[in-house]
């Protein structure tokens, strides 16, 4: 008995239809597997942010001794001058940055939450209402270096400057590798306001430290 004819209509693949199969597999393969624009960007602004930062476990280490570490102030002061000190302030702690030791920068920031907390109990109100304007002090550092240097905020940032540039040389102070801790006391007979600098250089330590690791700074 004869079949019907749509039973036996065969069923012929062209080459048309294999080219139209063909695309279809390569755009599939394309959407999964190719990342989006953005996504592209974003992990290659993770990565160059890895690159840039120090977050090795070395460092992890050297930062931590050195956070716990308790300098003595007196030792970058001349003898003559400590004996007159009235009261050192609790250390500012930080890893200098590029800009703090730029050529055409010319200060020393300071974070405006350590300044108050450490350093204002040591100021007059009327020394703090002075800070835009400036205060004249002299900052004392390692090997007998003292400069005289203006204290003031810029914008709502405490920063040393004027005489800083001449203090980074004569200290030899550079980026990423020097830490310090800074000090503000008052010269007794005077009541004249100063700070003392003193630095720690770890030569392994040759990029910005990242923030697992800078939290560890108090």
């Amino acid at each position: 008995m004869p079949t019907s004819a749509e039973e036996t209509t065969d069923v012929r693949i062209t080459r048309q239809d294999r080219r139209a199969a063909e695309i279809l597999v390569a755009l599939s393969r394309n959407k999964r597997y190719h990342p989006r624009k953005g996504d592209e960007k974003n992990s290659s602004n993770k990565k160059g942010k890895a690159e840039k930062e120090d977050n090795s476990k070395e460092t992890m280490m050297i930062i931590k001794a050195w956070n716990l570490a308790k300098p003595d102030p007196v030792e970058n002061i001349p003898s003559r001058v400590a004996k007159l000190v009235d009261q050192f302030s609790q250390p500012i702690k930080k890893q200098l940055t590029v800009s703090d030791v730029k050529e055409d920068q010319r200060r020393l920031m300071l974070g405006k939450d350590e300044v108050k907390k450490k350093m204002h109990p040591l100021l007059t109100g009327s020394e703090i209402k002075r800070l835009k304007e400036g205060l004249d002090v002299t900052v004392y550092g390692p090997g007998n270096v003292s400069r005289t240097m203006r204290f003031k905020m810029w914008s709502s940032t405490p920063v040393l400057t004027s005489g800083w540039k001449g203090f980074v040389d004569a200290c030899d102070l550079k980026e990423h590798c020097d830490f310090i801790h800074i000090w503000m006391f008052r010269r007794r007979e005077t009541r004249e306001l100063c700070f003392v600098i003193e630095k720690t250089k770890y030569s392994t330590i040759t990029k910005p430290l990242a923030k697992e690791i800078s939290d560890q700074i108090n």
